[in-house]
Protein backbone atom coordinates (compact mmCIF):
# COMPACT_ATOMS: atom_id res chain seq x y z
CA UNK A 1 0.00 0.00 0.00
CA UNK A 2 1.03 3.59 -0.56
CA UNK A 3 0.48 6.74 1.50
CA UNK A 4 0.53 10.19 -0.12
CA UNK A 5 0.72 13.20 2.20
CA UNK A 6 -0.55 16.58 1.01
CA UNK A 7 1.05 19.34 3.08
CA UNK A 8 -0.47 22.79 2.53
CA UNK A 9 1.74 25.76 3.34
CA UNK A 10 1.97 29.51 2.99
CA UNK A 11 4.23 32.16 4.45
CA UNK A 12 5.83 30.13 7.25
CA UNK A 13 9.05 28.91 5.59
CA UNK A 14 11.17 28.10 8.63
CA UNK A 15 8.34 26.41 10.46
CA UNK A 16 7.59 24.46 7.27
CA UNK A 17 11.13 23.08 6.98
CA UNK A 18 11.11 22.09 10.66
CA UNK A 19 7.75 20.35 10.24
CA UNK A 20 8.92 18.40 7.19
CA UNK A 21 12.16 17.29 8.85
CA UNK A 22 10.42 16.20 12.04
CA UNK A 23 7.78 14.30 10.06
CA UNK A 24 9.89 12.44 7.51
CA UNK A 25 12.34 11.16 10.12
CA UNK A 26 9.42 9.08 11.41
CA UNK A 27 8.62 7.38 8.10
CA UNK A 28 9.11 3.62 7.91
CA UNK A 29 7.33 2.74 4.67
CA UNK A 30 9.55 3.14 1.57
CA UNK A 31 6.56 4.05 -0.64
CA UNK A 32 5.42 7.08 1.38
CA UNK A 33 5.52 10.38 -0.50
CA UNK A 34 4.87 13.97 0.57
CA UNK A 35 3.86 16.81 -1.73
CA UNK A 36 4.46 20.27 -0.31
CA UNK A 37 1.63 22.35 -1.79
CA UNK A 38 2.94 25.90 -2.23
CA UNK A 39 1.79 29.04 -4.06
CA UNK A 40 3.62 30.66 -6.95
CA UNK A 41 3.70 34.04 -5.14
CA UNK A 42 5.34 32.59 -2.02
CA UNK A 43 9.02 32.91 -2.88
CA UNK A 44 10.11 32.52 0.75
CA UNK A 45 8.63 29.04 0.86
CA UNK A 46 10.29 28.06 -2.41
CA UNK A 47 13.66 29.28 -1.14
CA UNK A 48 13.25 27.51 2.19
CA UNK A 49 12.60 24.18 0.51
CA UNK A 50 15.49 24.71 -1.90
CA UNK A 51 17.93 25.64 0.86
CA UNK A 52 16.55 23.46 3.62
CA UNK A 53 18.86 20.48 3.06
CA UNK A 54 15.93 18.09 2.98
CA UNK A 55 17.64 15.77 0.48
CA UNK A 56 14.73 13.35 0.34
CA UNK A 57 13.52 11.89 -2.95
CA UNK A 58 10.05 11.28 -1.55
CA UNK A 59 9.44 14.95 -0.67
CA UNK A 60 8.32 16.96 -3.67
CA UNK A 61 7.46 20.62 -4.06
CA UNK A 62 4.34 21.62 -5.98
CA UNK A 63 4.17 25.31 -6.94
CA UNK A 64 0.91 26.53 -8.50
CA UNK A 65 -1.23 29.68 -8.58
CA UNK A 66 -2.86 30.11 -5.20
CA UNK A 67 -6.25 28.44 -4.97
CA UNK A 68 -9.19 30.18 -3.34
CA UNK A 69 -9.51 27.53 -0.59
CA UNK A 70 -7.09 25.41 1.40
CA UNK A 71 -9.17 22.36 0.47
CA UNK A 72 -8.42 22.93 -3.21
CA UNK A 73 -4.72 23.06 -2.37
CA UNK A 74 -4.93 19.78 -0.45
CA UNK A 75 -6.90 18.21 -3.29
CA UNK A 76 -3.96 18.60 -5.67
CA UNK A 77 -2.75 15.29 -4.28
CA UNK A 78 -5.45 13.30 -6.09
CA UNK A 79 -3.96 14.11 -9.50
CA UNK A 80 -0.36 14.12 -8.28
CA UNK A 81 -0.51 10.58 -6.89
CA UNK A 82 -3.59 8.92 -8.40
CA UNK A 83 -2.39 5.44 -7.41
CA UNK A 84 -2.03 6.16 -3.69
CA UNK A 85 -4.12 3.93 -1.44
CA UNK A 86 -4.50 6.58 1.27
CA UNK A 87 -4.30 10.39 1.25
CA UNK A 88 -3.27 12.31 4.37
CA UNK A 89 -3.70 16.04 4.76
CA UNK A 90 -1.11 17.99 6.72
CA UNK A 91 -0.16 21.54 7.62
CA UNK A 92 3.11 23.39 8.06
CA UNK A 93 2.78 23.87 11.83
CA UNK A 94 2.01 20.47 13.40
CA UNK A 95 4.59 17.78 12.56
CA UNK A 96 3.95 14.10 13.05
CA UNK A 97 5.90 12.85 16.05
CA UNK A 98 5.11 9.13 16.17
CA UNK A 99 7.74 6.77 14.73
CA UNK A 100 6.27 4.76 11.86
CA UNK A 101 3.14 6.89 11.67
CA UNK A 102 2.91 6.36 7.92
CA UNK A 103 2.90 2.58 8.32
CA UNK A 104 0.37 2.84 11.16
CA UNK A 105 -2.00 4.84 8.92
CA UNK A 106 -1.79 2.20 6.21
CA UNK A 107 -2.34 -0.63 8.68
CA UNK A 108 -5.43 1.11 10.05
CA UNK A 109 -6.78 1.60 6.51
CA UNK A 110 -6.51 -2.14 5.83
CA UNK A 111 -9.37 -2.71 8.27
CA UNK A 112 -11.93 -1.35 5.79
CA UNK A 113 -13.26 -4.43 3.96
CA UNK A 114 -14.30 -2.44 0.90
CA UNK A 115 -11.58 0.25 0.96
CA UNK A 116 -13.92 3.08 2.03
CA UNK A 117 -13.14 5.04 5.15
CA UNK A 118 -10.96 7.50 7.05
CA UNK A 119 -8.05 7.02 9.45
CA UNK A 120 -7.77 9.28 12.50
CA UNK A 121 -4.92 9.85 14.90
CA UNK A 122 -5.03 11.24 18.43
CA UNK A 123 -7.37 14.14 19.11
CA UNK A 124 -6.08 17.68 18.65
CA UNK A 125 -8.87 19.06 20.83
CA UNK A 126 -12.22 17.96 22.25
CA UNK A 127 -13.85 18.08 18.82
CA UNK A 128 -11.42 16.94 16.14
CA UNK A 129 -8.48 14.68 15.39
CA UNK A 130 -5.00 16.04 14.75
CA UNK A 131 -4.39 13.58 11.91
CA UNK A 132 -6.83 12.96 9.09
CA UNK A 133 -6.44 10.52 6.21
CA UNK A 134 -8.91 9.31 3.56
CA UNK A 135 -8.76 6.20 1.42
CA UNK A 136 -8.39 6.60 -2.32
CA UNK A 137 -11.68 4.83 -2.92
CA UNK A 138 -13.62 7.17 -0.65
CA UNK A 139 -11.94 10.24 -2.16
CA UNK A 140 -12.79 9.15 -5.68
CA UNK A 141 -16.43 8.53 -4.81
CA UNK A 142 -16.78 11.91 -3.11
CA UNK A 143 -14.65 13.74 -5.68
CA UNK A 144 -12.39 15.30 -3.05
CA UNK A 145 -10.14 14.68 -0.09
CA UNK A 146 -11.60 17.89 1.38
CA UNK A 147 -14.68 19.79 0.06
CA UNK A 148 -13.97 23.18 -1.50
CA UNK A 149 -16.96 25.15 -0.19
CA UNK A 150 -15.15 26.88 2.68
CA UNK A 151 -12.19 29.27 3.00
CA UNK A 152 -10.83 27.58 6.14
CA UNK A 153 -11.34 24.78 8.66
CA UNK A 154 -14.95 23.87 8.08
CA UNK A 155 -13.78 21.51 5.33
CA UNK A 156 -12.34 18.96 7.77
CA UNK A 157 -15.41 19.36 9.98
CA UNK A 158 -17.36 18.30 6.88
CA UNK A 159 -15.38 15.11 6.27
CA UNK A 160 -15.53 14.33 9.98
CA UNK A 161 -19.33 14.36 9.76
CA UNK A 162 -19.37 12.19 6.64
CA UNK A 163 -16.96 9.66 8.15
CA UNK A 164 -19.10 9.38 11.27
CA UNK A 165 -22.27 9.08 9.20
CA UNK A 166 -20.92 6.07 7.34
CA UNK A 167 -19.36 4.55 10.46
CA UNK A 168 -15.94 4.31 8.86
CA UNK A 169 -13.26 5.72 11.16
CA UNK A 170 -10.22 3.57 11.90
CA UNK A 171 -7.89 4.73 14.66
CA UNK A 172 -4.11 4.82 14.30
CA UNK A 173 -2.16 5.44 17.51
CA UNK A 174 -0.24 8.44 16.19
CA UNK A 175 0.20 12.03 17.31
CA UNK A 176 1.06 15.44 15.93
CA UNK A 177 2.79 18.22 17.85
CA UNK A 178 0.11 20.85 18.46
CA UNK A 179 2.29 23.11 20.61
CA UNK A 180 3.23 25.58 17.86
CA UNK A 181 0.06 25.68 15.78
CA UNK A 182 -0.32 29.10 14.16
CA UNK A 183 -3.28 31.32 13.44
CA UNK A 184 -5.93 30.22 10.97
CA UNK A 185 -4.79 32.23 7.98
CA UNK A 186 -8.16 32.84 6.30
CA UNK A 187 -10.48 33.26 9.28
CA UNK A 188 -13.30 35.65 8.44
CA UNK A 189 -17.03 35.75 9.32
CA UNK A 190 -16.96 32.54 11.41
CA UNK A 191 -20.62 32.85 12.48
CA UNK A 192 -21.78 33.06 8.86
CA UNK A 193 -19.67 30.09 7.78
CA UNK A 194 -20.72 28.00 10.79
CA UNK A 195 -24.36 28.58 9.86
CA UNK A 196 -23.73 27.92 6.17
CA UNK A 197 -22.14 24.62 7.21
CA UNK A 198 -25.17 23.73 9.34
CA UNK A 199 -27.55 24.65 6.52
CA UNK A 200 -25.77 22.14 4.27
CA UNK A 201 -26.57 19.18 6.49
CA UNK A 202 -28.80 17.58 3.86
CA UNK A 203 -25.96 17.74 1.33
CA UNK A 204 -23.69 15.84 3.73
CA UNK A 205 -26.47 13.40 4.57
CA UNK A 206 -26.97 12.58 0.89
CA UNK A 207 -23.24 12.16 0.34
CA UNK A 208 -23.13 9.71 3.23
CA UNK A 209 -26.19 7.82 2.04
CA UNK A 210 -24.72 7.60 -1.44
CA UNK A 211 -21.69 5.82 0.02
CA UNK A 212 -23.77 3.55 2.26
CA UNK A 213 -26.22 2.66 -0.53
CA UNK A 214 -23.45 1.71 -2.95
CA UNK A 215 -23.74 -2.02 -3.83
CA UNK A 216 -20.17 -2.76 -2.74
CA UNK A 217 -20.39 -0.96 0.63
CA UNK A 218 -19.75 -3.83 3.05
CA UNK A 219 -22.25 -4.61 5.77
CA UNK A 220 -25.61 -6.17 6.47
CA UNK A 221 -28.71 -4.17 5.64
CA UNK A 222 -29.60 -3.76 9.31
CA UNK A 223 -26.15 -2.26 9.92
CA UNK A 224 -26.61 0.18 7.06
CA UNK A 225 -30.04 1.19 8.35
CA UNK A 226 -28.55 1.88 11.78
CA UNK A 227 -26.05 4.22 10.13
CA UNK A 228 -28.78 6.07 8.23
CA UNK A 229 -30.91 6.27 11.37
CA UNK A 230 -28.06 7.90 13.33
CA UNK A 231 -27.44 10.77 10.91
CA UNK A 232 -29.57 13.30 12.85
CA UNK A 233 -27.60 12.51 16.03
CA UNK A 234 -24.32 13.31 14.28
CA UNK A 235 -25.83 16.49 12.87
CA UNK A 236 -26.95 17.59 16.32
CA UNK A 237 -23.44 17.19 17.70
CA UNK A 238 -22.08 19.11 14.73
CA UNK A 239 -24.45 22.01 15.33
CA UNK A 240 -23.33 22.13 18.94
CA UNK A 241 -19.74 22.57 17.80
CA UNK A 242 -20.79 25.37 15.46
CA UNK A 243 -22.93 27.06 18.09
CA UNK A 244 -19.76 27.58 20.12
CA UNK A 245 -18.22 29.17 17.02
CA UNK A 246 -21.17 31.56 16.70
CA UNK A 247 -20.95 32.49 20.37
CA UNK A 248 -17.26 33.36 20.09
CA UNK A 249 -17.39 34.88 16.61
CA UNK A 250 -16.62 38.44 17.75
CA UNK A 251 -13.51 37.32 19.60
CA UNK A 252 -12.37 35.19 16.66
CA UNK A 253 -12.81 38.07 14.23
CA UNK A 254 -10.85 40.41 16.47
CA UNK A 255 -8.13 37.80 16.79
CA UNK A 256 -7.76 37.36 13.02
CA UNK A 257 -8.18 41.03 12.04
CA UNK A 258 -8.62 40.23 8.33
CA UNK A 259 -10.47 42.35 5.80
CA UNK A 260 -13.56 41.01 4.06
CA UNK A 261 -12.59 42.73 0.81
CA UNK A 262 -9.84 40.29 -0.19
CA UNK A 263 -10.61 39.02 -3.73
CA UNK A 264 -10.08 35.33 -3.09
CA UNK A 265 -12.31 35.42 -0.05
CA UNK A 266 -15.02 37.29 -1.93
CA UNK A 267 -15.10 34.63 -4.66
CA UNK A 268 -15.59 31.83 -2.14
CA UNK A 269 -18.16 33.86 -0.20
CA UNK A 270 -20.15 34.70 -3.30
CA UNK A 271 -20.25 31.08 -4.43
CA UNK A 272 -21.50 30.04 -1.01
CA UNK A 273 -24.11 32.81 -0.91
CA UNK A 274 -25.38 31.72 -4.33
CA UNK A 275 -26.05 28.26 -2.90
CA UNK A 276 -28.16 29.52 0.00
CA UNK A 277 -31.52 29.91 -1.80
CA UNK A 278 -31.33 26.32 -3.03
CA UNK A 279 -30.44 25.03 0.42
CA UNK A 280 -33.34 26.89 2.01
CA UNK A 281 -35.76 25.64 -0.66
CA UNK A 282 -34.95 21.98 0.01
CA UNK A 283 -38.30 20.29 0.77
CA UNK A 284 -36.67 18.05 3.41
CA UNK A 285 -35.63 21.04 5.52
CA UNK A 286 -37.91 21.80 8.45
CA UNK A 287 -39.55 25.25 8.45
CA UNK A 288 -38.08 26.30 11.79
CA UNK A 289 -34.61 25.37 10.58
CA UNK A 290 -35.18 27.33 7.38
CA UNK A 291 -36.14 30.43 9.36
CA UNK A 292 -33.07 30.23 11.59
CA UNK A 293 -30.65 29.71 8.71
CA UNK A 294 -32.25 32.50 6.67
CA UNK A 295 -31.97 34.97 9.57
CA UNK A 296 -28.17 34.62 9.54
CA UNK A 297 -27.37 33.72 5.94
CA UNK A 298 -29.72 36.18 4.24
CA UNK A 299 -30.19 39.08 6.67
CA UNK A 300 -32.26 42.07 5.49
CA UNK A 301 -30.27 44.66 3.58
CA UNK A 302 -32.44 47.54 4.81
CA UNK A 303 -33.67 48.47 8.26
CA UNK A 304 -37.44 48.02 8.72
CA UNK A 305 -39.55 51.15 8.31
CA UNK A 306 -39.94 53.10 11.53
CA UNK A 307 -43.07 55.03 12.46
CA UNK A 308 -42.51 58.80 12.42
CA UNK A 309 -42.56 60.28 15.93
CA UNK A 310 -43.19 63.85 14.81
CA UNK A 311 -45.77 65.72 12.79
Amino acid sequence: MKLAISLATRGRPQQLVNTIKRSIVNWTDPNTVMYVQADDDDQATYDAIKNGNLNHDQVRLSVKPREDTIAAKWNRIMSQVPDADVYSIAADDDPYTTPGYDSKILEAAKLFPDGVGMVYGAMANLSFTGSLSMTNKMAKRLGYVQPEYFPYWFCDHWTDDVAKMIGRISYADIKTDQSSVGKTQELREPAWWATFFDAMYLVRRREARGLIDSPDFAGEEWQKELLRNNHPLIEQRSRGVNESVRQTARQLEGWSGLTLKEERYQRVRQKAAAMVPGLLADPEMLSQERAFFASILTPPTQAPALQRAYA
